[in-house]
């Protein structure tokens, strides 16, 4: 039987994570219409330098983000966000403070 390889040690912290890359809701609007013009997906994934899975992607959720850019649009935003309930989220808080509660009882 081989001796096992050790794994390499992440413990020196010399390593640096890669920052994920964003796109804007802008950009993305933008790449939507090149997308609807050319319907070449090889296209516009070069001229945006974006991989086709994420072009994919973007073109799935297309209806939310247009969505989202036509009722309130800042240039900066990056995500497609909804705004939850406010009666739901308050029912989630006393729901959790029922289990915490049943849990220390």
């Amino acid at each position: 039987m081989l001796p096992k390889c050790p794994a390499p040690s992440k413990a020196s912290g010399k390593e640096v994570k890669r920052l994920k890359a964003t796109i804007t809701l802008q950009k993305k609007v933008e790449l939507l219409d090149m997308f609807r013009e050319k319907k070449n997906f090889a296209a516009v994934t070069h001229h945006y330098s974006i991989n086709e899975s994420t072009l994919r992607y973007i073109q799935k959720n297309e209806a939310a983000i247009r969505r989202t850019v036509s009722s309130s649009f800042h240039e900066t935003a990056k995500n497609v966000s909804d705004v939850r309930n406010k009666y739901i989220v308050r029912m989630e808080s006393a729901l959790a403070l029922w289990i915490n509660d049943c849990r220390k009882k």
